[in-house]
């Protein structure tokens, strides 16, 4: 059933980490009133807009990542995709 997604652990823990953001922003929005800031993005934004910008960055690494070297493992790009998320919902 799963075989057409070439399913790794990475791609689950890829999967575990937007399921596990979703709640947690959602959570921080409601305790914590966000403030729309300015930050390197050179847009103001909120950690949901933040958090959206990143995961679009996460998911064309991976897909750019295969379309330039498909066959190979894709744990550089996760960890190049969750630093890269990391500063863009910290200073973006």
């Amino acid at each position: 059933m799963w075989t057409w997604i070439h399913a790794q652990w990475q791609v689950f823990a890829g999967l575990g980490v937007l399921l596990a953001w979703l709640p947690a922003i959602a959570v921080y929005d409601l305790v914590r009133k966000p403030v729309p800031r300015k930050g390197f993005l050179g847009l103001e934004s909120t950690p949901g807009v933040r958090f959206f910008i990143g995961m679009m960055a996460f998911i064309f690494i991976h897909i750019g990542w295969l379309l330039v070297v498909p066959g190979q493992p894709i744990v550089i790009p996760f960890v190049v995709s969750i630093i890269l998320l990391f500063v863009i919902m910290i200073w973006g």
